[in-house]
């Protein structure tokens, strides 16, 4: 995928999990993750799109 495109899903997807997570709440769960952990799960996120991507089965 096009480096442009992957920073700006790693942005998006890293703003939703913030969001989730305060939606969350510190009461409910056990540990508040660090603003670079929320990075790390973003990028993670966005590696298994790409892996999607490139193990999809052509359609038919």
């Amino acid at each position: 995928m096009d480096q442009d495109i992957v920073e700006v899903l790693e942005e998006e997807i890293r703003d939703a999990i913030v969001e989730a997570i305060k939606n969350v709440g510190r009461r409910q769960l056990p540990l508040m993750p660090g603003k670079p952990t929320m990075h790390l799960m973003a990028k993670a996120a966005v590696t298994v799109y790409e892996a999607a991507l490139e193990n999809r089965q052509p359609e038919k």
